[in-house]
């Protein structure tokens, strides 16, 4: 029986970025989208249809856009989304939460690091329902 990925999408505005922890992540077999703004995220997340995404990667900038309200919008689709946040400064950490991510993280981190934050995002339900 083959196990579903687990799949994750990237909104970052850098190319370079999406493509370094998008390949990281592949190689530890995540099914990996990626998008450089709000808007083309919600168009691939609607195109996946009942394939949902179990986690979002997105950037300060593109959390704190006001118009495009990513974080809000992700979780009207999908309440069981997880969603990161990766910050250049804490100023804004208290509306980002209040929006409705899930995790909230400054650079410098490395894609690593990101990976162990999305493996815990992950299980934090499955360890807490066990203890």
């Amino acid at each position: 029986m083959a196990l579903d990925k687990p799949r994750v999408m990237i909104v970052l505005e850098d190319n370079d970025a999406i493509t370094n922890l998008a390949g990281l992540l592949w190689l530890k077999c995540y099914e990996v989208y990626k998008a450089s703004t709000a808007e083309e995220c919600l168009s691939k997340i609607s195109e996946l249809g009942n394939r949902k995404i179990h986690v979002v990667i997105i950037s300060q900038q593109i959390a704190l856009d006001g118009r495009a309200m990513l974080i809000v919008n992700l979780k009207r689709t999908n309440g069981e989304t997880k969603i990161l946040v990766v910050a250049d400064e804490d100023t804004d950490k208290t509306k980002i939460l209040d929006y409705g991510a899930d995790e909230f993280t400054l650079k410098p981190i490395s894609p690593e690091n990101v990976a162990d934050k999305l493996f815990m995002l992950l299980t934090r339900e499955v360890v807490s329902d066990n203890r």
